[in-house]
């Protein structure tokens, strides 16, 4: 009985909640890397159909190993290369590519194709290249990368892009993976009600207990209490943790849809950095450098 008993105490699921809300300038967060010391690298990485995926890579100096974070923007897909760029270097006033990058990884800013959201939640049909496709694509071509430690890949993708992510982690082996407000709709084949986006809220269960199956690493969940995804957040963390993963929930007073990255430069949105923004980028950087817990 005591051993069941610790064994609930170390492996039951993680949820936490932060204060915050505060508004804070961005300039001393950003452009704290300049090019001349970490240029941007403009690839352009092959899918499996052929179709070109344009990515923005910055490495710290020296020639590695180094860990390695891939990011996925949110919504839509088919950003181009300028725009990865300026996500990339903090133009936008997101600080969040510069500091994994100052704190020792190559950051991998990758684009992806678009999908169709109206039919978003129907299964893929057979063959079908997807997104999930590309962002398998981008993860072997880090692992490549000379100066690249194919062992220490974390993955991070926000709102559509952590559909992109975790779908792509079922796949393939990473060390980790943070998701910032995912829309996993897609992943898990959620149907949202008429009354409201939050609401009513239906899933495949056939399909997200086979797409559950496949995530083999620790999975971060960060999301604020104004997303209308907060409720399909907690659902994917309720069913991570039915499906015995390692899985944990942080939830932030006052966050925004995507708060977790900061400003990025979206047109008629107000998305200020915020105190809790900085608070969820130093839960990420530890996350993304803890080693793997032991079952």
């Amino acid at each position: 009985m005591l051993l069941s008993l610790v064994c609930a105490l170390l492996f039951s699921p993680e949820i936490h909640e932060h204060p915050g809300g505060k508004i804070l300038p961005s300039e001393k967060y950003i452009h704290v890397i300049s090019e001349t010391e970490s240029p941007v690298e403009r690839v352009s990485i092959k899918g499996k159909d052929g179709q070109a995926i344009p990515a923005a890579i910055r490495k710290p100096k020296g020639k590695g190993p180094f860990p390695v974070l891939i990011h996925f923007h949110g919504a839509p897909g088919g950003r181009g290369i300028e725009k990865l760029v300026t996500w990339s270097r903090g133009d936008t006033g997101g600080p969040v590519w510069e500091r994994f990058l100052k704190e020792g990884f190559v950051v991998v800013t990758a684009d992806y194709r678009a999908a169709d959201f109206i039919r978003l939640a129907d299964p893929t049909p057979p063959n079908k290249v997807t997104y999930v496709d590309d962002g398998q694509s981008v993860v072997e071509y880090a692992k490549q990368l000379s100066y690249a430690d194919p062992n220490q890949i974390t993955l991070y993708g926000v709102s559509l892009g952590g559909d992109v992510a975790i779908h792509t982690a079922s796949r393939v082996t990473i060390k980790s993976l943070i998701l910032g407000a995912p829309a996993a709709i897609q992943f898990l084949g959620i149907q949202f009600g008429r009354n409201s986006p939050a609401g009513n809220m239906l899933y495949d269960t056939e399909r997200a207990t086979k797409n559950i199956q496949g995530i083999k690493c620790p999975v971060l969940i960060m999301v604020g209490t104004r997303d209308f995804l907060l409720k399909a957040d907690h659902l994917l963390h309720d069913l991570l943790d039915k499906g015995g993963k390692s899985v944990r929930l942080e939830i932030f007073q006052n966050g925004y849809h995507d708060f977790v990255m900061g400003p990025q430069g979206h047109v008629g949105r107000d998305e200020p950095l915020m105190d809790i923004s900085l608070a969820s980028l130093e839960i990420a950087i530890k996350f993304a450098k803890e080693k793997p817990r032991e079952h």
